[in-house]
């Protein structure tokens, strides 16, 4: 139910990213969709590790957030799909108290000197809600150039974890 909007938030996240991600150090992306009862999307903000100035409203078809039936007409769910890219070691899918996963997707990357993937291998799935965005979505994107760019300067390695988490909130 949630996979439309997935892919709407994550090529959302991807708009505003900047045109170059750094593979230097960790960072994350983030959109939120505050989904009412009857489907319908109330907000949609967007975050990021990257461009510190604060959030930025975003936006998502209401149409295609459609939410479990049965919720009470004064409930609110949060959907947030986020990535997170990790240079190094594969990293864990942690969340805070009071989230739930829906679903996610950890892939490893090898990026050339010139910022391009190289290579992308999913290594790890987990929930009912497979992200749409994998490795032909990452292929597309562009990380910084090396500052030792030579031809045979050894690939970055590093991983990018898509992960779609929710939190149910009641409104009194």
């Amino acid at each position: 139910m949630f996979r439309a909007i997935a892919t709407l938030a994550l090529a959302s996240a991807s708009a505003h990213s900047a045109a170059t991600l750094t593979s230097a150090g960790p960072w994350w992306e983030r959109v939120t969709v505050l989904v009412a009862d009857n489907g319908q999307a109330q907000s949609c903000r967007y975050e990021s590790s990257l461009q510190p100035k604060g959030d930025q409203e975003c936006t998502v078809d209401g149409g295609q957030a459609a939410v479990a039936k049965g919720a009470s007409k004064s409930e609110f769910t949060r959907i947030t799909f986020e990535r997170r890219f990790s240079p190094g070691a594969k990293p864990d899918m942690v969340l805070e108290p009071g989230e739930t996963l829906l679903g996610g997707r950890v892939m490893s990357l090898a990026i050339d000197a010139r910022g391009a993937v190289q290579n992308c291998e999913v290594v790890a799935t987990s929930g009912a809600v497979t992200p749409q965005y994998g490795c032909a979505d990452l292929s597309a994107e562009r990380f910084e150039a090396s500052a030792a760019a030579s031809a045979g300067a050894p690939p970055r390695e590093g991983y990018m974890s898509i992960i779609v988490y929710g939190h149910s909130e009641h409104v009194v």
